[in-house]
C-alpha cells in the first residue's frame, strides 16, 4: 500500500505549501484540508494563471483528485461560495469533486466584525481580521453553529439568535459599534446553504473507503508550525493546532497519523503580523528579499517581515512534526546575494539557549556565513545543476535538522522543482 503524506509548514506560514500540494496532488487520489480556515492563502500557478485558494484543497485542479474539507476546518460559507465561483468561472467544475464535513463549525460575518474591532485596539495580535479566532472560541465554548445545524431551521434560528445576542452585547457595550440583525444573519445562512448543500457529506467514511481500497491520501496543512496555538509563539499565533499530529482529529480519520510528513520551508524566513522574529532584517538585505520574493500576504496583502533562514526554529519544527523529509522553497530568491547567513544558535544574556517560544523575544541569533552563488538557478532541473554554493546551503540544512531535503523549488511555476 502506498503511504499517505501529511504536508505542513515549518515556519510562520507562507512557505509556499500551495504549489507543493498542487505538485503532489498528481500522485494521490484524495487531498484533505484538516485545520484552519479561509485565513490560509495557498498560491498556485497553472497555465500562466494565478490562483489563491483559501479553503478548497490545492488538488482541485486535477481531474482524478477528490478534495475534502475535514471537520477541523472553520468554514465561512461566504468565502467558500466566492472561491467556488472564481474556480468555476475559469472552467474548472467542482461538483462531485469536493466534499465538506457536516461537522465543521461555521464562521459568520459577525466573527469577522468582532475580530476587526479587537484588532483595532492597542492589544492587536496581527490577525488576518477574518474572524478565525472568535469562531474557534465559539467551538471551544460549545456555542458554534455547525454545518449540520443548517439542516434544521428551528434549531438554526435559536442558535443564531443566541450567538448574535452574545456578540451584540460586546459590540454595543465594549466597542460602541453597530449591532447585527439576527434575522438577516439567519436568512443569509439559509441562502448560502441552499447553494452549498450539495458539497456536504461524511468525510470520515469517504477517507476510510479510500484508505481501505489501498489508495493513499494527501493531507494539506495550513499556516505554519510556529503559529500553532499550543507550540507556536503564543499569543502571536493562529487559533488552531497546525502540527502534523492534529491531522487525525481535524480530518476525522485517525489512521491518517500513519503517514510520512513533508515539511515545507523557505530558504529564508518570513512572518506576517506581530510577534518575535530573531532573524528579522531591518536593512537593505531584508528589503531585497521582500522585493525579489514578492513577499506580500496571499490572504491579506500585507507586506511580510523578512529575515535569514532560522535553522534553530526549523529543527524545532522538524521535531514537533516528526518530519520524514523537507522541501525548500524560493531558493532562487537568494540568487543575487554574495553572502548568506543562516541562524545556527540563540543567545540570551551571553548564554546559548535552545528554541523556547516563551523566550524568543529575548533571543539573539548566532549566524553561520555562507557564500552566495554567482548565477541564476531558475533553469536547474536536477540537484547537480545547482552551483556548489547552493548545494552547500542544502547540505547545511540537512546536517543541522537531521532531515533529508527531498525537494527544492527554484521558481513559482508548477514545474520549477528539483528532486533529490
Amino acid at each position: 500500500m502506498k503511504k499517505s503524506l501529511i504536508l505542513v509548514g515549518t515556519q510562520w506560514g507562507d512557505e509556499g505549501k500551495g504549489k507543493i500540494v498542487d505538485y503532489f496532488s498528481s500522485k494521490y487520489n484524495a487531498v484533505c484540508r484538516f485545520q484552519g480556515g479561509h485565513n490560509a492563502g495557498h498560491t498556485i500557478y497553472q497555465d500562466q494563471k494565478k490562483f489563491v485558494l483559501h479553503l478548497i484543497p490545492s488538488g482541485i485542479f486535477y481531474d482524478h483528485v477528490q478534495c475534502f474539507i475535514g471537520q477541523g476546518v472553520i468554514l465561512s460559507l461566504d468565502s467558500l461560495l466566492k472561491e467556488i465561483q472564481e474556480i468555476e468561472e475559469k472552467g474548472i467544475g467542482l461538483h462531485g469533486k469536493l466534499k465538506i464535513s457536516r461537522y465543521c463549525s461555521l464562521l459568520l460575518p459577525i466573527h469577522a466584525k468582532i475580530d476587526q474591532l479587537r484588532e483595532d485596539n492597542k492589544n492587536a495580535i496581527g490577525t488576518t481580521r477574518r474572524g478565525i479566532g472568535p469562531a474557534y472560541e465559539d467551538k471551544t465554548a460549545r456555542r458554534s453553529i455547525k454545518a449540520f445545524d443548517l439542516e434544521n431551521e428551528e434549531v438554526l434560528k435559536k442558535k443564531v439568535i443566541d450567538l448574535v445576542d452574545y456578540y451584540n452585547y460586546q459590540i454595543n457595550t465594549i466597542h460602541k459599534a453597530e449591532e447585527f440583525d439576527a434575522d438577516l444573519v439567519f436568512t443569509e445562512l439559509l441562502s448560502n446553504y441552499e447553494k452549498a448543500s450539495k458539497y456536504f457529506g461524511d468525510v470520515t467514511d469517504s477517507l476510510e473507503d479510500i484508505y481501505e481500497s489501498g489508495e493513499a491520501i494527501l493531507y494539506e496543512g495550513a499556516q505554519g508550525t510556529l503559529l500553532d496555538v499550543d507550540y507556536g509563539t503564543y499569543p502571536y499565533v493562529t487559533s488552531s493546532n497546525t502540527l502534523a499530529t492534529s491531522v487525525g482529529i481535524g480530518s476525522g480519520f485517525p489512521k491518517s497519523i500513519f503517514s510520512d510528513v513533508l515539511g515545507v520551508a523557505k530558504a529564508y524566513t518570513t512572518r506576517v503580523g506581530e510577534g518575535p522574529f530573531p532573524t528579522e532584517l531591518f536593512c537593505q538585505d531584508g528589503s531585497k528579499i521582500a522585493d525579489i520574493g514578492n513577499e506580500y500576504g496571499a490572504t491579506t496583502g500585507r507586506p511580510r517581515r523578512c529575515g535569514w533562514l532560522d535553522l534553530v526554529a526549523l529543527k524545532y519544527s522538524a521535531k514537533l512534526n516528526n518530519l520524514t523529509s523537507l522541501c525548500i522553497t524560493k531558493l532562487d530568491v537568494l540568487d543575487s546575494f554574495k553572502k548568506l547567513k543562516v541562524c545556527v544558535g540563540y543567545e540570551i544574556e551571553g548564554k546559548e539557549v535552545p528554541f523556547k517560544s516563551r523566550l524568543l523575544h529575548q533571543a539573539k541569533p548566532k549566524y553561520k556565513i555562507l557564500n552566495g552563488w554567482p548565477s541564476s538557478i531558475k533553469e536547474a532541473k536536477n540537484f547537480n545543476d545547482l552551483p556548489k554554493e547552493a548545494k552547500k546551503l542544502i547540505e547545511v540544512i540537512e546536517q543541522f535538522t537531521n532531515v533529508p531535503v527531498s525537494l527544492i523549488s527554484n521558481g513559482p511555476n508548477r514545474d520549477d522543482l528539483i528532486h533529490r
